[in-house]
């Protein structure tokens, strides 16, 4: 059952066995679980009810729908973008739907830095081949790759550089170009098309989901979570109380919603909610071709080169990725104002772009303030500074490799690289604040998970439990101990799927 803001005429109370807070990767693929074993659940969602029917494929319309506060999220004072979504399947919903395993690499430092314990390649494995089965992850055909995949594929192949096809949370793909406004086919197997009507699908609707609901307070008692107080956003800006009672809650809102509740709660123990956030910051490379490369056309995101990441190198890097947005978006990178800036954009047909993901380190704080309720204070450290005018001058590389005549970075200050012999720009420019537009939309960290022995650096312990309570979990990419270095969706479902087991098995112990 779903209900929406514009159907509630009243507050409410609910009592469930558990109570799921955001309905994204993490929440969804657990509140689907744990009613397929036998409890009932409440999922409540701040973003509203879309199915497929409602995507136009208008930017104009799908981004103030689906982006949380319209896509103008932005970390401070870095002024870095970062995205997310804002409905019921959450960034599912927008994002390209790349599907990476977490490097063991990484893994390993969790286990080895953060005393994590059974979370390591062998241990998921099993959590990982079941999502990957419901969600339908396979690896990209070469022959769905597209002009703007190809030229990285040709760019870094010309290069030496490892580079490979992406794994894909797609099912006969129309190929459109517009994963990032909503799939309007149901091809992308978000948690809108899988999770959440599997759930619903239960019989005895053993899954209540109140989308439009913004959950603002975890009520304590001693050791345990009593309560969820949240605030229903009804028809004509009318505003309504939800109270839920459940046994068991769990806060999967992500980094920086996730991290908010928690401190707005009074539920910061250690010092440590909101604390070690990396963002996967990543500046964007336009190739000008003399063939036009019709980017928009196709999959968007179908091809990385790990040359230079921890997949390769095992050690913090960053990754090349192909990417394509629609005009709108796309827009935002590219540098100068008015007449400078559509001249530029007249040439969009011929563009190719790729972005250059950095695994950054974890030196963001998400803290109580501003008029999202929370602010995101991350600034590029020196070391990743480099990192980044590093993963900057290899992307063009590869462009100038696959036949750019000319690469435009993302620098406010229109800067046009002519040949290799350019790059220095790069280094001249640098990515201090306000001298190049960064995208990010993979929030990681704030909650972070610690083993025995590192109660004062963590939130959660190794089986995502917040220390010191009973009955209170974080499902989401907060409990991410370090930047994982891919697109994080796939470890997020992994590590909810590997919660449900855990929340079903002690069952008995949570049911007080």
């Amino acid at each position: 059952m779903i209900i929406q803001g514009r159907d509630v005429s009243r507050s409410a109370r609910e009592a469930a066995d558990v109570c799921v807070i955001g309905s994204g990767a993490g929440g969804a693929v657990l509140a689907s679980e744990l009613a397929e074993r036998g409890h009932s659940v409440v999922l409540i969602e701040k973003g509203g009810y879309h199915p497929r029917q409602d995507f136009d494929q208008r930017e104009e319309n799908m981004i103030p729908m689906l982006y949380k506060n319209s896509g103008l999220q932005f970390a401070l004072p870095s002024g870095i973008a970062v995205a997310q979504g804002s409905c019921v399947g959450g960034s599912t919903v927008v994002n390209d739907a790349v599907c990476f395993r977490a490097p063991d690499a990484v893994l390993g430092w969790w286990g080895d830095q953060f005393k994590v314990e059974g979370v390591d390649p062998a241990s998921l494995k099993g959590h990982y081949e079941k999502v990957e089965e419901r969600i339908s992850v396979s690896e990209v055909p070469e022959y769905a790759l597209n002009k703007n995949n190809l030229v990285l594929k040709r760019g870094a192949e010309k290069l030496g550089w490892a580079s490979a096809p992406n794994s894909r949370n797609c099912k006969d793909c129309r190929q459109c170009g517009l994963c990032q406004i909503g799939c309007s086919y149901g091809t992308k197997q978000s948690m809108l098309e899988t999770y959440i009507p599997d759930a619903q699908a239960i019989p005895g609707d053993p899954v209540k989901i109140y989308a439009d609901t913004a959950a603002y307070k975890l009520v304590r008692s001693g050791g345990r979570i009593a309560g969820v107080k949240a605030t229903i956003s009804g028809k004509d800006g009318r505003r309504f109380g939800l109270d839920v009672r459940a046994k068991v809650t769990v806060v999967s809102g992500g980094t920086i919603a996730s991290s908010q509740l928690l401190l707005s709660s009074g539920l910061d123990v250690n010092g440590q909610v909101g604390k070690g956030v990396a963002i996967h910051p990543s500046p964007a490379m336009i190739g000008d071709f003399e063939e036009e490369i019709n980017g928009n056309q196709g999959i968007p995101m179908a091809y990385h080169c790990h040359e230079f990441s921890v997949l390769n190198t095992g050690k913090r890097g960053y990754m090349l990725e192909s990417i394509f947005l629609p005009p709108y978006q796309f827009s935002l990178p590219v540098p100068g104002v008015e007449l400078e800036q559509k001249q530029l954009m007249s040439r969009y047909k011929n563009y190719a772009l790729i972005g250059s993901l950095l695994q950054d380190e974890s030196v963001g704080t998400v803290m109580l303030g501003g008029p999202l309720g929370a602010l995101l204070d991350y600034t590029v450290s020196a070391g990743d500074s480099k990192m980044m005018v590093e993963g900057m001058k290899s992307a063009a590389e590869a462009l100038f490799a696959a036949g750019a005549t000319r690469v435009i970075t993302s620098h406010t200050k229109t800067t046009v690289l002519q040949s290799t012999a350019d790059l220095g720009t790069i280094d001249a420019r640098g990515v201090a604040p306000g001298a190049i537009s960064v995208g990010s939309a993979h929030p990681q960290g704030g909650n972070r998970m610690g083993g025995a022995g590192m109660e004062g650096n963590s939130v959660v312990d190794s089986d995502s439990k917040v220390h010191g309570f009973e009955n209170l979990f974080v499902c989401d990419a907060s409990v991410f101990p370090t930047s994982l270095g891919v697109n994080p969706q796939l470890t997020v479902m992994a590590l909810a799927s590997r919660l449900g087991e855990h929340i079903g098995e002690g069952w008995p112990g949570y049911s007080k």
